[in-house]
């Protein structure tokens, strides 16, 4: 028999292009038939459609713009880079798709997806080659890596899918510089993922230390305290190259409270919901639940957490028979420690900066090293991959049963096979789960008699996960229907907005229910935004009158105080499902008191609620309401209340009060109090006081106010010295000047800025630098300085390395049956 080839390989014929075009062919194949239907886009659902359709759109027409620094259309402004370095502003995906024109942007992102998964099958491929001869066993690796359930429930979310095509490489560096001495490799990865997603490289950074520390003393990994110096150094210098973006993104997410969450006592060790574990442990044997809807374990918790990692036809049957046969194996003991690291909170957060918000979003690292280790149970004729089958319909069946358990009705009754959210989509995906390892059984049925079995098991691989990928997003995506109104509505709808706004006609508008970010395709500011990263002001603004911002800015229309301290000018009704405004009038509707969600006022009279605002049309989507009491960006108050005081008052009353005085502080009061007087009211301004403040402000506004990336400029006419007050989130980015002369700019009313303005006509330019970011470009330039110097002194200093470089590793014995080539190197390549 063939002795264990070690540090052998045969690289002749390697398969990377054909794991790239299996991957971005599966994938363009499972999407296209919904593409045929929809013209070309790819319209799927929630966040896809909300964030991923609009940001790809309102970013690329900032780039081309020349656009780089304050940004007006997302939520109330904010700093266009630090805003979406986490979605897109470090992505080469991104990048390619300015250079398509504009109009071709939104139907060319399903084929960057295809890409992106291509890339993931292909990295993941080169990784794990490096331990698994067969390469055909490879490839079925990467295309379980490249379409795991990890991958196919984040299509949802598509910037993740921008990490995993990449991390792999990750992987790979650390190994090159490790086994081969290659330098500088590490760095530049690092860099470069750090670019790419910094929320995403925190948790790659903590799995990279975990991955050194267990594969440190393995056979096949030749490290050193002079290479772990090297390593270190890299990771740091790394790190400080993509400082460019890092650093201001980091000062511009503090005060985030996305990112300050913490739990206590038991609360660190053990999950508050119940369903948690077994959902974790269901999405490892069962194609992925939709991600808004938990399907048999159903939960308010943790929807969109990204709990997923469904093998294609392998299940999780691959690993099962690795850990079973190679229990002392640095990946068996990895993955156990990456389980229990699942399985509790505290250790769950090492992978987001310690951050206890419930997120399942590091699982694609260590599904890189399952997919490593099913392709090596596939190769390795030792392998038991019949009791990781028996595992896998074990867990099947337990899920199964689970699924026909009895539940009580409301009105007494029992019924049995009810209990998962959606019965049919689960049994759907029990069905598929059971045909994928009634397949894979057949597959070792062949490998157990010697006939041979690779080509087919990466057809039969192609084809489970295209099934994997039609159960999943075709239950998720929109239906026809609703994906043309969506197409109508958000993408051509900006041709029939009422008023158009320019570099000199600024004003916001809003939405009505489920129209988050229309407005960022149409070019248009608003007050509603579904956009997690925005200006910190403006979260500690809502939060201060307690309406909740977590990862949307959606006041409903009973805060309609709020449209006149916004500039709001129009009200955008969608029609779509809604009566329209004449059904309205003839029959009103009562509000569902049981309701605190925005949804409640689907079919609410706009002009009973939203004070102020009057119909003045519609289109074929949207009837449309103007502000009549619209105040000009830009005016004035001679009046205030202290912080103080605003803490005491309700949230009702205190929002009525912004529109008629500022919120100061104890410094600020000082400071200007030869020119306002404190507003003593505690009682709750109507909606007549609403409106005289309203006439009152427009008398004291801007005459003209024009803007850009870089800041603003208005004018204004005043008949005494005040506060000028701008809607805009404060950020220490901004610098002013007030008729020639600096200014200091005031943070007021919870979040927003103001300037002092004398009598008279008085012309204010307010500048924005994005904070960090010229700090960061320092520390970046020396870095790759550093590097380049750290270069020159390696490659000129011998190595003392006693191990030969090497890549591959095989520390078993095949399926294959070798050729005479590979077994006179397996005898004696190592002499």
């Amino acid at each position: 028999m063939l002795k264990k080839a070690k540090n052998i390989s045969n690289t002749s014929g390697e398969k990377y292009l054909a794991a790239f075009l299996m991957g971005a062919g599966c994938l363009l194949f499972s999407l296209l038939p919904i593409m045929l239907v929809e013209n070309g886009y790819f319209i799927y659902g929630g966040d896809y459609n909300s964030q991923q359709i609009n940001f790809y759109h309102t970013v690329n027409v900032a780039v081309r713009n020349g656009e780089f620094g304050w940004h007006w259309f997302t939520d109330l402004g904010s700093d266009l880079m630090t805003s979406y370095s986490f979605y897109l502003f470090g992505s080469p995906f991104f990048w390619l798709s300015t250079l398509l024109p504009i109009g071709a942007v939104t139907y060319a992102m399903p084929v960057l997806l295809a890409v992106k998964h291509g890339l993931a099958a292909m990295t993941a491929y080169a990784y794990i080659r490096r331990f698994v001869r067969s390469k055909e066993a490879s490839l079925i690796g990467g295309l379980l890596y490249a379409f795991s359930g990890f991958q196919i429930y984040n299509i949802f979310f598509n910037h993740f899918q921008d990490v995993t095509a990449f991390f792999p490489l990750m992987l790979i560096a650390m190994e090159e510089l490790i086994n081969k001495n290659r330098r500088g490799i590490f760095a530049l990865t690092v860099a470069f993922m750090a670019l790419l997603n910094y929320y995403f490289f925190a948790g790659q950074a903590v799995f990279l230390i975990f991955y050194y520390l267990f594969r440190m003393k393995c056979p096949d990994f030749h490290t050193s305290w002079k290479k772990f110096a090297c390593l270190a150094f890299e990771a740091v210098i790394g790190t400080a190259i993509a400082a460019v973006i890092l650093l201001p993104s980091a000062l511009a997410i503090m005060g985030n409270y996305r990112i300050t969450q913490v739990s206590y006592g038991a609360d660190m060790v053990l999950y508050s919901d119940k369903t948690t574990i077994p959902r974790i442990i269901q999405s490892f044997f069962m194609p992925p639940d939709p991600p808004s809807c938990p399907i048999l374990f159903d939960s308010d918790y943790h929807k969109w957490a990204s709990i997923a990692g469904y093998f294609p036809l392998f299940s999780m049957a691959g690993v099962a028979a690795f850990m079973k046969g190679k229990k002392k194996h640095w990946a068996s003991r990895f993955s156990v420690f990456c389980i229990i690291c699942a399985f509790i909170p505290i250790l769950n957060s090492l992978f987001q900066a310690f951050n206890f918000y419930y997120y399942a979003r590091w699982f694609y690292m260590p599904i890189m090293i399952f997919a490593m280790m099913t392709a090596q149970s596939l190769d390795d004729e030792e392998s038991d991959l019949g009791f990781g089958l028996n595992i896998c319909a074990i867990a099947v069946f337990i899920f199964a049963v689970i699924g026909m358990l009895p539940t009580k009705e409301k009105n007494g009754s029992i019924r049995f096979f009810m209990l998962p959210n959606d019965p049919i989509y689960f049994w759907v995906t029990i069905i598929v789960a059971a045909i994928g390892l009634g397949c894979l059984k057949h597959l070792i049925k062949r490998r157990r008699l010697g006939k041979p079995f690779m080509k087919n098991a990466v057809i039969m691989t192609l084809i489970a996960s295209v099934v994997c990928i039609f159960t999943t997003v075709f239950y998720d995506a929109y239906d026809i229907k609703s994906a043309k109104q969506y197409i109508s509505a958000n993408i051509n709808g900006g041709g029939d907005v009422y008023e158009k706004v320019s570099d000199d006609n600024f004003f916001r508008i809003d939405f009505s229910y489920d129209n988050d970010n229309n407005a960022m395709y149409w070019g248009i500011p608003s007050m509603k935004t579904f956009h997690s990263v925005v200006n910190t002001s403006i979260m500690e603004f809502y939060h201060a009158l307690d309406i909740p911002r977590d990862v949307s800015s959606n006041a409903d229309i009973s805060h309609y105080a709020l449209r006149g301290l916004f500039s709001v000018k129009y009200y955008y009704r969608e029609l779509a499902d809604c009566l329209t405004r004449d059904e309205i009038k003839k029959n009103p509707q009562s509000l569902p008191s049981s309701s605190d969600n925005e949804d409640k006022f689907l079919n609410a009279d706009v002009e009973e609620h939203l004070h102020g605002f009057e119909y003045v049309g519609s289109n074929e989507n949207f009837e449309i309401y103007q502000n009549k009491l619209y105040i000009p960006m830009g005016f004035a108050y001679d009046s205030f209340i202290s912080e103080t005081r605003a803490d005491k008052l309700t949230a009702a009353k205190l929002e009525r009060l912004l529109i008629d005085s500022l919120v100061l502080n104890r410094e600020q009061i000082k400071k200007y109090s030869d020119i306002l007087t404190e507003n003593t009211t505690d009682e709750l301004l109507t909606e007549e006081d609403y409106t005289a403040s309203c006439l009152e402000k427009q008398k004291n506004s801007s005459s003209s106010f024009e803007y850009d990336s870089k800041g603003f400029e208005s004018v204004i006419t005043l008949d005494k010295p005040q506060l000028v007050f701008f809607s805009v989130p404060y950020s220490e980015g901004w610098s002013a000047e007030v008729n020639g002369k600096p200014a200091d700019v005031e943070k007021v009313s919870m979040g927003f800025m103001a300037v002092r303005a004398d009598e008279g006509t008085n012309t204010i330019v307010f500048r924005y630098k994005t904070p960090g970011l010229t700090t960061g470009f320092i520390i970046t330039v020396i870095a790759v300085i550093l590097l380049i110097i750290y270069l020159v002194v390696m490659k000129s200093t011998k190595t003392d390395d006693k191990y030969p470089p090497h890549t591959h590793y095989y520390d078993y014995n095949t399926t294959a049956k070798p050729s005479a080539h590979t077994n006179y190197c397996g005898r004696f390549g190592r002499k």
